[in-house]
C-alpha cells in the first residue's frame, strides 16, 4: 500500500508526473495552441478572449513560432505544456509547434499535451513522432466512453507517457472513480485530480448546478478538495499514480515561479524582483518627451544616480528608474522640473510589456487646474 504524501500544497500517491515536476519549477511553456473545442463542459474556464482560435504563449497572445520561441527563452523553459481549448482541433498547428520546439531546444525539452477528444491510432502517432513526451486525457464531463477508452488504449501502446487529468466535481464521485479503475486496468502512469474552481465564465453554470466556492477568499469549489482527499484514502492500494493538484498551487507555486523566470530575463538593472515574481519600479512621466534628456541628465548629474539605473521610455514619455532612489529625491526632482513632469509613481507590475499593474504608489501628480 503507497503512502499519501503532501507536496507542496497538493497530495501524491506514487510519483509526480514530470510534466507536473517541471510545471512546479515554473519552467513549462503554457502554450495555448487554439481555444476551439467542441466538448461544451459545463466547468470550462475559459475566458470569451480565448474561445476563439487564437494562440497564446503563456499570457502573451502570438502570431508565429518564433513569438513562442521567444516566451520560452523569457522565462528558461525547460518544456512546454500544450493545452487549449483542444489542441487537436488544429493537429497539423500542433504537430508543426512541437516539431520546432524539439529542433529548436532539444529532445530533452519535455512537452507534455491535454486532450479530451478520443483521436485515432494514427493522429497518436503523429504527435509520438513528433515528440511528445506525455498525453492527458481529459474525458468531456467525466463520462468515460468506448472510442475515448479505444484512444487510451492506443496511446498506451506507444512509448510515452500516458495519464487522465481531471476536475473533481464534488458530486461525480463514481464517475471518477471509474476512470481510476480503468487507468488501474490500462496499467497508465497517473490520474491527476484538479480541484474545482469557479472562474467568471463558469460562474453561472456552475451556481445554477449548485456549485459555491468554499469561501469569499477561494475560487476553489465547496467539496472538490475533500473528495480528492477521500478518492485518494479509497485507492491507495492501487498501482497508478493518483495526484491532487490544489488550487492554491498553481497561483503559489506554478505561476509565481515562472512569473520569477520571466521577471529575472525582463528586468531592468533599475528594477527589484517581488517574491511573487512582480517588478517593482519608479515611472517619471514628462508632459513633453523633449523633458527627458535633460532629466535624465540631472539624475545623473545633480541626484547622483548611476546612468546604468535610468532607462528612457520616449514612446510613453517617461523615465523608469529605481524606486528607492526616487523616494529619496522625488521631491527635490519635483522642485527642480515641476514645470515638466506631470507624475510619479512607485509601480509593482508583472513582467511583460504593458504587463498588469497590481499596485501604484503615486509620489507626485500634477494638480488639474
Amino acid at each position: 500500500m503507497k503512502r499519501i504524501t503532501k507536496w507542496y500544497s497538493n497530495r501524491v500517491k506514487g510519483t509526480i508526473p514530470k510534466g507536473c515536476q517541471f510545471c512546479s519549477l515554473g519552467s513549462k511553456l503554457v502554450l495555448f495552441i487554439t481555444g476551439e473545442c467542441d466538448s461544451n463542459c459545463f466547468y470550462c474556464p475559459l475566458t470569451k478572449e480565448k474561445r476563439n482560435d487564437v494562440i497564446f504563449a503563456n499570457e502573451r497572445q502570438i502570431h508565429s513560432f518564433s513569438e513562442a520561441c521567444d516566451e520560452a527563452v523569457m522565462i528558461s523553459a525547460l518544456g512546454a505544456g500544450i493545452t487549449g481549448g483542444d489542441p487537436s482541433t488544429h493537429l497539423s498547428r500542433t504537430l508543426e509547434y512541437l516539431l520546432k520546439l524539439k529542433e529548436r531546444f532539444g529532445q530533452e525539452f519535455h512537452c507534455h499535451l491535454y486532450t479530451s477528444y478520443s483521436l485515432s491510432y494514427d493522429d497518436l502517432k503523429s504527435l509520438h513522432l513528433a515528440g511528445l513526451d506525455e498525453i492527458r486525457f481529459h474525458p468531456p464531463r467525466l463520462l468515460l466512453t468506448e472510442e475515448i477508452k479505444r484512444s487510451i488504449s492506443d496511446a498506451k501502446s506507444l512509448s510515452w507517457t500516458v495519464g487522465f487529468e481531471i476536475p473533481v466535481i464534488p458530486d461525480k464521485q463514481e464517475e471518477i472513480q471509474n476512470i481510476i479503475e480503468f487507468a488501474e486496468i490500462t496499467n497508465l502512469n497517473f490520474v491527476n485530480l484538479n480541484e474545482l474552481e469557479i472562474t467568471e465564465e463558469n460562474l453561472l453554470k456552475l451556481s445554477k448546478l449548485g456549485y459555491h466556492t468554499r469561501s469569499n477568499l477561494s475560487a476553489a469549489v465547496k467539496g472538490s478538495e475533500e473528495l480528492a482527499l477521500k478518492i485518494l484514502r479509497n485507492n491507495r492500494k492501487k498501482r497508478v499514480t493518483l495526484h491532487y493538484c490544489s488550487s492554491s498551487y498553481k497561483d503559489n507555486i506554478q505561476l509565481r515561479n515562472r512569473l520569477r523566470r520571466r521577471a529575472k530575463r525582463y528586468a531592468l538593472p533599475s528594477d527589484e524582483i517581488t517574491d511573487d515574481g512582480l517588478i517593482v519600479r519608479a515611472q517619471i512621466i514628462v508632459k513633453e518627451a523633449k523633458s527627458l534628456l535633460n532629466i535624465k541628465d540631472a539624475l545623473v548629474n545633480d541626484f547622483e544616480i548611476p546612468e546604468k539605473l535610468i532607462n528612457i521610455d520616449e514612446k510613453n514619455k517617461m523615465i523608469l528608474t529605481n524606486w528607492m532612489l526616487v523616494k529619496k529625491h522625488g521631491s527635490d526632482l519635483v522642485k527642480k522640473f515641476h514645470h515638466a513632469i506631470s507624475t510619479i509613481q512607485i509601480i509593482h507590475q508583472y513582467p511583460h510589456e504593458n504587463g498588469i499593474i497590481t499596485y501604484l504608489d503615486p509620489i507626485f501628480e500634477e494638480e488639474n487646474n
